[in-house]
């Protein structure tokens, strides 16, 4: 009788273990994707730093009147915006993935 019950409550707890786990994994993978949204913040951060100092390059060299460097600062400073916008948009897929896998650590713990 003695093992029955021994045997019982195994059957019962193993999978309340392999829910937590499964639980504690989505969680460590939803911290995974949160540091890379924000890494991606930090790097779209840069090129709008990079962005905004080229347009005043060109500012500058269009007061000069110099039209040839200006338009080459200004092309750049299109092209760290495009950059920008791709680390952005790659921040908020990030962020998709961390709070889906934090629905599924979430489901996990309710089985």
């Amino acid at each position: 009788m003695r093992y029955l019950i021994m045997i019982m409550a195994l059957v019962f707890a193993l999978p309340m273990y392999a829910d937590s786990n499964e639980a504690d994994r989505y969680v460590r993978e939803a911290e995974y994707y949160q540091k890379k949204a924000e890494s991606y913040r930090r790097e779209a951060q840069y090129y709008l730093n990079k962005s905004e100092g080229y347009e005043r390059e060109a500012a500058y060299y269009s007061k000069k009147g110099k039209a040839d460097i200006a338009r080459s600062y200004r092309r750049r400073a299109k092209n760290a915006m495009g950059s920008y916008e791709t680390q952005i948009r790659y921040a908020s897929r990030a962020d998709d993935q961390a709070a889906d896998y934090l629905k599924r650590a979430a489901r996990a713990l309710e089985r």
